[in-house]
């Protein structure tokens, strides 16, 4: 059942509806969200799409809430240890805006079946391994539901965005049909088609040239993909950097995808590969920040279709303070 924006939801959100719209601003109200796991990362997504007005949150989280939590993700407090995580922090984030509904689900993700995802209108998955955002990927394709998949390694971080097909308003400038007059802004109605997680991950080393790689894609991009690559072979875990065994493994995977790509070596930074292995599993505040602003800004894109959503990665490097946006396509026929 749709919910009306009231009298009072419009002067509370008076300063939203003046940049998207009122239009925009209910499908937002009336919009359903899953956020599977809780962490630094999903807890800025939480508190801006909250502020926003959405109509529902539903938070997947089936970890409890250790002393290691509580160094980034705000929405936690030092009595919460040992509670169920989602559960903790839907108090808290409650407190932001009563008028959202905040749902927990304490259930494990990987005993989810595909059908539990389909009923969202954005899923939105945080530091979720390759294999089950792959699987929740496919099944989002089937139904249309649009699917971000997200993650923050230490200094680093990265946001997938498959939204199948999306359509969406964007203003432009049209020359006056009357010579000295000022352009005039008309709406514009587009559309974008996305590719899937699995065929991006498929064809990002060998699609497009090398040279255009060079010159277009951040060798972060190359060391999410590797770090990816070791977590489909050691059933989603993280490589320990106090393990040679782990770092001598991720590199090995390394060498064997740039010499079956035929790649040349420099597109993948050692420095950079070490460091990120480094932090693979720390979370810190100000990149978690960043890339969840970026991440929740976007959610809200989409929600509102006005303007176009992010196509199709973004990765944040947080030593150097850069965040690069690239469209990696399946490779053609």
């Amino acid at each position: 059942m749709e919910h009306a924006i009231t009298e009072d939801e419009a002067a509370l959100y008076d300063r939203q509806i003046r940049l998207w719209g009122l239009e925009a601003q209910h499908r937002m109200r009336n919009a359903s969200i899953l956020i599977a796991g809780m962490r630094a990362l999903s807890n800025e997504v939480c508190k801006n799409i909250i502020l926003a007005g959405v109509g529902s949150i539903t938070i997947l989280e089936h970890e409890l809430v250790t002393e290691e939590d509580l160094g980034a993700q705000f929405l936690l407090r030092h009595e919460d240890i040992g509670r169920n995580r989602g559960e903790a922090a839907a108090e808290k984030a409650r407190l932001l805006n009563p008028r959202v509904k905040v749902i927990v689900d304490q259930e494990d993700i990987t005993q989810k079946p595909d059908s539990y995802f389909t009923q969202f209108n954005i899923v939105c998955l945080t530091g979720c391994n390759p294999e089950q955002s792959i699987r929740i990927d496919k099944a989002c394709r089937e139904s249309k539901t649009g699917l971000y998949a997200a993650g923050v390694h230490g200094f680093f971080g990265y946001m997938f965005c498959d939204l199948t097909h999306h359509e969406y308003r964007e203003e432009v400038q049209e020359p006056s049909v009357d010579k000295g007059k000022e352009p005039e802004t008309v709406i514009s109605h587009r559309s974008q088609d996305y590719d899937s997680l699995a065929s991006t991950l498929e064809t990002c080393w060998g699609y497009p040239k090398p040279k255009a790689l060079k010159r277009k894609v951040s060798p972060l991009f190359f060391a999410i993909q590797i770090l990816w690559l070791f977590q489909l072979a050691n059933d989603g875990k993280l490589p320990d950097n106090s393990s040679q065994e782990d770092v001598d493994s991720l590199f090995k995977l390394r060498d064997e995808r740039l010499k079956s790509a035929q790649v040349d070596g420099a597109f993948v930074d050692d420095d950079l590969l070490q460091t990120l292995v480094g932090t693979a599993s720390a979370e810190i505040a100000p990149v978690c920040a960043i890339v969840g602003g970026f991440l929740a800004q976007d959610i809200l894109k989409t929600l509102s279709g006005k303007d176009a959503p992010l196509l199709n990665y973004f990765l944040y490097n947080g030593m150097e303070g850069t965040g690069l946006v690239h469209h990696v396509e399946k490779k053609k026929a």
